[in-house]
């Protein structure tokens, strides 16, 4: 078991110039060609990002940039991270940072859609605990370093204080304060726009269609046969009325690993971490996200969501048709991390264990939805929204 984690949150050291620095976009390097690929352009770009090498700096190299560019002298830590490079920074008067090494695919707009969300959701509702952005010596958001025959935006992020909710027992109160959380953010980013905001994101559910190219890799009858009916009824029942549906910037990617909790577990949260997905997509797709990873185990696999969905619809009342298809988009979020995570093991075997961990769970839980009629599913989600 991983041992509690660590934040320290530490304000940003020069505001005005942040406003003043924000509508810039970096230059970046063209995502790599995969010339051996046989699909459209637009699921090339879908692919690319999750492709690409990540990069592969070392802590040395790590504390260098963050000295030289930021003048943050810190001992760096390698972090976990899918597609990226994180390292954590700690300094020897105990402040800690999170410098942030971009995948050389990623656009250069998309990561400016990433900061100026940041700050966006500091202003409109300073209360929401979101990392600070750290500007470079020059002033500016983040630096270009050309480095192992590669070209990386690089950045430096402020760390908060909190246990990472994936280390601790959870149960309905704070579930329920996770999807007030959630539409508390949402709030927050309601009305913000930026060019980058519809990145080439698989993880983006809107395109979920394009992921049928990785039914290659699941060699199972039965599995392959319930993700190409998950996929199916999305492409015919949720697909046509997306675009019908309430549509902002979402965090994508709720999950247990992404928030934080008070040390002294009272429950409260501390912490949003980790906006790298997201998009600007349906809203409800960011409540089917989240709830994806509260689902029960055994026969009533949606009843441990229905208290994240009840706090949600407390502060942010789900419309009628976005219940209706919460339950289907849940199945192909589920969907979504069984085919990524499947298709990424074979491309970076040695990250396995991070990808695979939560794969027979996930599996299950499909399961569970599917025997769950819509009725029913319905039934239970209005339920709890009246109470």
């Amino acid at each position: 078991m991983t041992t509690d984690t660590d934040f320290t949150h530490t304000q940003l050291r020069t505001q005005n110039l942040l406003e003043i620095k924000l509508a810039i976009v970096s230059t970046i390097a063209k995502p790599v060609t995969l010339a051996s690929m046989h699909s459209t352009p637009e699921k090339s770009d879908l692919l690319t990002l999750l492709m690409t090498t990540p990069p592969a700096f070392s802590s040395n190299e790590a504390e260098t940039l963050a000295e030289n560019y930021f003048g943050i002298k810190a001992c760096a830590t390698s972090l976990v991270s899918e597609r990226d490079q994180n390292f954590l920074l700690t300094m020897e008067n105990g402040e800690r940072y999170v410098l942030k090494i971009t995948n050389q695919a990623e656009p250069a707009e998309v990561i400016d859609f990433q900061t100026c969300a940041l700050h966006h959701i500091g202003v409109t509702d300073p209360s929401i605990p979101v990392p600070c952005v750290i500007p470079t010596l020059d002033g500016d958001l983040h630096c270009r370093v050309d480095m192992h025959g590669q070209s990386h935006t690089v950045r430096v992020l402020s760390w908060v204080d909190g246990i990472v909710l994936g280390h601790s027992k959870t149960d309905p109160g704070i579930i329920t304060k996770l999807g007030e959380m959630l539409a508390r953010l949402g709030l927050a980013l309601d009305g913000f726009e930026h060019p980058g905001s519809d990145p080439p994101l698989l993880w983006d559910m809107k395109k979920a269609d394009g992921l049928r190219d990785l039914l290659v890799h699941v060699t199972d009858r039965g599995q392959r046969q319930l993700i190409e009916g998950s996929l199916d009824q999305f492409e015919t029942n949720m697909k046509p009325i997306l675009s019908d549906l309430r549509s902002q910037v979402i965090h994508n990617d709720f999950n247990p690993g992404n928030v934080l909790l008070d040390k002294n577990r009272s429950g409260s949260i501390t912490g949003i971490i980790d906006f790298g997905d997201m998009v600007k997509s349906p809203l409800i797709i960011d409540l089917a996200v989240a709830s994806s990873y509260q689902l029960s185990r055994g026969s009533e696999t949606l009843a441990g969501a229905l208290p994240m969905i009840a706090g949600y619809h407390d502060v942010r009342p789900l419309q009628e048709v976005e219940m209706s298809l919460l339950t289907g988009l849940i199945r192909v979020r589920l969907v979504t991390s069984l085919l990524i995570n499947r298709w990424r093991t074979k491309l970076f075997p040695e990250n396995r264990d991070y990808l695979m961990g939560d794969y027979r769970s996930t599996e299950q839980f499909l399961l569970g939805l599917q025997n769950l009629s819509a009725d029913a599913a319905l039934g239970r989600i209005t339920s709890v929204c009246s109470q």
